[in-house]
């Protein structure tokens, strides 16, 4: 006869879950979000397709921003919002300190729906400013990349205060300038 039998607790009274569990829960939900092609080389090729700098180059200067995005954002919509928070972020005292705080509050903070939203828009921004001349670029990125958080404000995005923290930020780095 068994002493010490280890009783099963029902899945009712399983607790909490654990912090392994929640990770990867959102993992999951972020792969649902966004599908395609994430990896380094993909970023690489899709850097090379929009720039002439070498990969090295490109690595070293946005080394913090594709550690936000490699591995769990397409490259063909990571590269593009990096490209529009460098513009968006231009005329900033601290351009790649303001760069890194939005990337990582739009894929730290936001559910993996609005993420989407923001770096869908960055990435529209990005696009759409490039038949301007070289000094518009900038306020359009800004123009189109706000009025997607003032939509986004709106909704359950802003219940941490993410969206208004991204649009202080904007804020300040064109108070600055």
């Amino acid at each position: 006869m068994a002493i010490f039998r280890r009783r099963q607790r029902p899945e009712a009274e399983a607790g909490p879950p654990t912090t392994a569990d929640l990770r990867a829960q959102r993992a999951a939900e972020w792969q649902r979000w966004f599908q395609g092609a994430a990896a380094e080389a993909d970023y690489r090729r899709a850097f090379l397709q929009y720039s002439p700098l070498m990969w090295e180059i490109v690595q070293s200067t946005q080394r913090e921003l594709l550690a936000l995005l490699v591995g769990r954002v397409p490259a063909e919509l990571g590269v593009p919002a990096i490209f529009a928070l460098s513009l968006l972020y231009s005329r900033h005292a601290k351009p790649d300190d303001a760069a890194r705080a939005t990337l990582a509050t739009i894929v730290h903070e936001l559910a993996p729906a609005h993420a989407r939203t923001l770096l869908a828009a960055l990435s529209d921004a990005w696009h759409n400013a490039q038949r301007c001349p070289y000094d518009a670029r900038a306020p359009l990125v800004r123009e189109e990349f706000t009025r997607a958080l003032r939509r986004l404000a709106t909704t359950s995005a802003e219940e941490a205060g993410a969206i208004s923290a991204i649009q202080q930020q904007i804020a300040f780095g064109w108070e600055a300038a």
